[in-house]
């Protein structure tokens, strides 16, 4: 039996996926490990060349690579998600879905695209807000080594500002909305942050939004709909 199945059990939801807490288990044993990622170079004429590479833009597809085979290992429903594109991840045929993300220093990542993000939520509200969750590490680089130095596995609600300027945490370029960007890290699943807070905040966002949204309104219907339907 893997080690990460019969500890630190959990009462699940519906809405959870059960193999929730032995990934966050399996993730947050990489933290303290140091990663090396490197180069080999065979030229033409036999000559050899290796070294690592030191550039932390590549981190986050690296660590893709390096994570699927290891906690597939342990939970062999565990697949790779599309190529550049979302998710990252699957689990238990494609039920669940996993994004990951990394950083160094402080977290200043891309959640998704605003507007792109308010639609998947009004297709299908369930899909993006419970049936995905957010594998979180914090890095640093050091004499070539990327070292993992924490890990939170996050649902979105938990991930999210939402006391600043705007309803929720984004990057704003000329007065347009971008892209939805995260709290602190050490803010992330704050007890605080609840589901409600997270649909309240988003169906402000859409009313206060200076962008040009198609058919805004209804789109804030379907998601306060979905929301109440799911909730009951």
């Amino acid at each position: 039996m893997s080690k990460y199945s019969a500890t630190q059990q959990v009462n699940f939801t519906k809405n959870s996926d059960p193999d929730t807490q032995k990934i966050r288990l399996i993730c947050q044993s990489l933290i303290g490990c140091e990663i090396q990622i490197g180069f080999n170079i065979k030229l033409k004429n036999g000559e050899n060349h290796s070294g690592k590479i030191n550039n932390c833009n590549i981190v986050g597809d690296c660590m893709e690579n390096i994570l699927f085979p290891f906690i597939q290992a342990h939970i062999p429903t565990f697949e790779e998600g599309p190529k550049q594109a979302s998710p990252d991840f699957y689990n238990r045929e494609k039920k669940w879905e996993y994004e990951m993300k990394c950083f160094c220093g402080g977290p200043g990542f891309d959640v998704s695209n605003f507007t792109s993000y308010i639609a998947q939520l009004s297709e299908n509200l369930e899909r993006k807000m419970y049936k995905t969750q957010y594998l979180i590490f914090k890095y640093e680089i050091k004499n070539g080594y990327i070292t993992i130095t924490n890990f939170k596995l996050c649902n979105v609600w938990g991930i999210l500002n939402y006391g600043g300027k705007r309803p929720v945490s984004l990057q704003v370029k000329k007065n347009v909305w971008y892209n939805i960007r995260p709290c602190t890290f050490n803010d992330m699943n704050n007890p605080e942050k609840t589901q409600e807070i997270f649909i309240k905040q988003i169906c402000k966002a859409i009313d206060l939004c200076p962008n040009n949204i198609e058919n805004s309104e209804q789109i804030k219907i379907s998601i306060m709909t979905q929301f109440i339907q799911l909730t009951n």
